[in-house]
């Protein structure tokens, strides 16, 4: 098999995730229109509750089966290499098997007592059973990654994507169509009709449950794939190894993937937190300061639905945007990961030096400019996207600024957090995290109950969150593997300066073009110019030079 350089993984990468979120944007733009705020909470609540399991179960596996495949294979080991694979399927199929169960059997107590939103049960249980598909699949991506292969990992999410937005929206909108036309129906599939409440109201739950229900066959579309592709190099297989040498396998395997597991729960357990603590948050203000929520009020939602209404309008449109940009930089850090780990197992810390100084610098690239543009942008981006909701984005604007601030730390400390892991310290992330999500709940606790804040309190302790998080993980990044962090901190500078260009001249021209054009176009225009400020700066002030380029590409 053919290695890909790192600029060479990247792109295969960063081509598919662009691609997976243009899908995933038409998936959640029309989804977020037609449940609205209150749909979106049922939506958003199911996912705050599935992903601390799912990430347990998923998380660490492609890392750790990579780790362990490109140590195998730099010493020549192709058996091994094998032996990994087999190994890993069954011994995070079954991890993955007891995460579904979980899931299904704790969705009433989940829903009841940690987010109180016992709507949310039928989307908790229809996403259950993508935790198996998702261990597994991410068992074969790990292992092809860990050959420096990342085309089957690019094909499977774009073909995870593409299933999840035509099963998920098709569903979705075929429940609201029988509510809609047929609610006599509906509501007796549904057993509503004793409940006296209209088939519109009983439909966004189930509606909600279609649409989560879509994304699990989406993850078995994705492993149907990573299935056929394997059976395909049958050829390739070699000889299994003994007893001892497997039960050594499955130790490192564990070693590596429950640090990384743990971090990945702690990293989720932010959005649980504004789950619990968000929600109990709202509804805590609603009752002492209810003319905060006037508009509200005179919109027709109901009183009790209110928290679910604004946490379901955070999350559904100012989380969705504020994860695009993470989303597609994270691709450098898993790109970069097998060599950064043939280069500690070989001793090489100069070449660890430049594969932490590359992803890093990569994603502070990418993610400065986006995160500075979705900050000053911020309303006319929502507008673009979700132009028929004028009442959820009211509610989430200026949380959204925020978390776009939040955005280049986000980025930056995903890349360190899989150098580190490359350099056998998964343990680092994992506490980082775990005192980041210690501030995110105090910030949580101490600004959303504040009137004038709400859900931008929220967004605020996620941005003191991610700064710490950001400046350790460069500092440990620099004591572990070997990175220039003055190089780095000079060049970041001249990137934020570029950055803040970027932003200002995005900010102008919106400014003006949207007093005389179509707000679409003037959002378009916007950052296309502000794009093209970025680069011409970045030229101009030496951020990309041939000694950069050359850290990138080697």
């Amino acid at each position: 098999m053919k290695k890909q350089g790192f600029l060479y993984g990247s792109a295969v990468l960063i081509i598919s995730a662009l691609i997976v979120k243009v899908i995933g944007a038409l998936f959640r733009i029309p989804l977020a229109n037609m449940l609205g705020g209150t749909g979106m909470g049922y939506f958003s609540a199911a996912y705050g509750i599935f992903m601390p399991v799912y990430a347990i179960s998923v998380t660490g596996l492609p890392v750790a089966a990579a780790r362990a495949v490109s140590a195998a294979a730099a010493k020549g080991r192709a058996d091994k290499a094998e032996a990994v694979k087999r190994t890993a399927l069954s011994l995070f199929g079954v991890v993955g098997l007891m995460g579904t169960l979980i899931i299904i059997l704790g969705a009433y107590p989940l829903c009841r007592f940690v987010s109180g939103n016992i709507s949310a049960v039928p989307a908790v249980i229809a996403i259950a059973p993508s935790v198996l598909a998702g261990c597994l699949v991410s068992v074969y991506r790990g292992c092809a990654e860990g050959m420096r292969d990342m085309y089957p990992t690019a094909v499977s999410q774009v073909i995870e994507g593409a299933a999840k937005l035509v099963f998920g929206l098709s569903l979705c909108y075929g429940c609201l169509y029988i509510a809609n036309n047929a609610p006599l129906l509906f509501l007796r599939l549904t057993g509503c009709e004793r409940f006296g409440i209209s088939a519109k109201d009983a439909a966004l739950p189930y509606a909600s449950a279609a649409a989560v229900f879509g994304i699990t066959l989406s993850s078995f579309a994705g492993l149907l794939y990573m299935i056929l592709r394997d059976r395909r190099e049958k050829s390739r297989r070699t000889d299994r190894l003994s007893p001892k040498e497997t039960a050594v396998i499955r130790k490192e395997l564990l070693r590596t993937a429950i640090p990384a597991a743990v971090g990945a729960l702690v990293i989720n357990l932010t959005s649980l937190i504004d789950l619990v603590t968000v929600m109990r948050s709202l509804r805590t203000l609603i009752k002492s300061a209810p003319w905060i929520f006037s508009e509200l009020l005179g919109s027709g939602i109901p009183y009790d639905e209110m928290p679910n209404f604004i946490y379901g309008s955070f999350t559904g449109l100012a989380v969705t945007v504020f994860n695009l940009v993470p989303s597609v930089t994270n691709m450098f850090g898993k790109s970069m990961l097998p060599a950064a780990a043939a280069a500690k197992a070989s001793g090489d810390m100069k070449r660890l030096g430049e594969c932490s100084g590359g992803a890093v610098l990569a994603a502070a690239l990418a993610s400065v400019p986006a995160g500075l543009g979705i900050a000053v942008l911020a309303e006319p981006v929502l507008m673009t996207l979700f132009g028929g909701r004028e009442l959820e984005i009211s509610v989430c604007v200026n949380a959204m600024r925020v978390l776009g601030a939040a955005v280049p730390f986000v980025c930056i400390s995903s890349a360190a957090f899989a150098v580190l892991q490359a350099a056998d310290r998964a343990d680092i992330p994992v506490k980082l995290m775990a005192v980041g999500a210690a501030i995110k709940l105090a910030g949580n606790i101490i600004l959303t109950p504040v009137p004038k804040l709400g859900v931008t309190g929220a967004a605020i302790s996620t941005l003191l969150c991610y700064i710490f998080i950001c400046v350790m993980s460069l500092y440990m990044l620099k004591k572990y593997a070997a990175f220039g962090a003055k190089e780095f901190l000079h060049t970041n500078l001249k990137i934020l300066s570029c950055g803040l260009l970027c932003a200002a001249g995005a900010f102008f021209v919106n400014s003006f073009l949207s007093d005389y054009g179509n707000a679409v176009i003037s959002t378009a225009v916007s950052c296309l110019l502000g794009a093209v400020i970025y680069i011409i700066s970045t030229y101009f002030s030496g951020i990309i030079t041939k000694s950069t380029l050359k850290m990138l590409i080697s």
